[in-house]
């Protein structure tokens, strides 16, 4: 039997990529002045980075480890990247914060797995957060997970966070001093 949290969080998150919780895609990313994306270390070669970008576009990028570049970047985004990245993100805004962590897992679950959080900043200031992990693999929230989790590919990111056939040679290199 599912916890109660988790029971709705699996019923609310499962049917994600069809709706949105804020009155369509249009309406809540025109309420969204930024986004804050993070992901946190797993058990591997996950990238450790986050980024912070404004709906016009400036970003600054923090890379910490498994990425081509280590520091604090600015970078630009286009109006149609910026779109992309909200629409990605818009269908797991929740209406208050929630922490969907590995405590939360029901079934299936993969340990060591990365962690994504995501901060929705609207005109006034107020925030909204996602804390998700991506080691629940209950039906539904994986294939969920996996997009949430790539959702930094929509923006011009590659040259700072890297590929990933590059990564151990990013960590390897950055060891070594080079």
């Amino acid at each position: 039997m599912l916890k109660p949290f988790a029971a709705v969080a699996a019923l609310a998150l499962a049917g994600c990529a069809a709706t949105s919780t804020h009155e369509g895609t249009a309406a809540g990313n025109d309420a969204v002045e930024s986004i804050a994306f993070s992901t946190a270390p797993c058990f591997g070669a996950c990238p450790v980075f986050e980024i912070e970008l404004d709906r016009s576009g400036d970003g600054i990028y923090r890379g910490e480890r498994f990425v081509a570049v280590k520091g604090e970047r600015a970078f630009a985004a286009s109006a149609a990247e910026w779109q992309a990245f909200a629409e990605r993100l818009e269908p797991f805004r929740p209406e208050t914060s929630v922490s969907y962590g590995f405590e939360n897992c029901e079934g299936p679950t993969v340990t060591d797995q990365a962690t994504v959080v995501i901060t929705w900043r609207d005109a006034k200031g107020a925030e909204t957060t996602l804390d998700w992990y991506m080691g629940c693999r209950q039906p539904g929230l994986a294939e969920n997970g996996e997009r949430l989790y790539g959702a930094w590919q929509e923006l011009p990111l590659d040259a700072l966070v890297g590929t990933m056939e590059n990564r151990f040679r990013y960590e390897q290199d950055q060891a070594a001093g080079g």
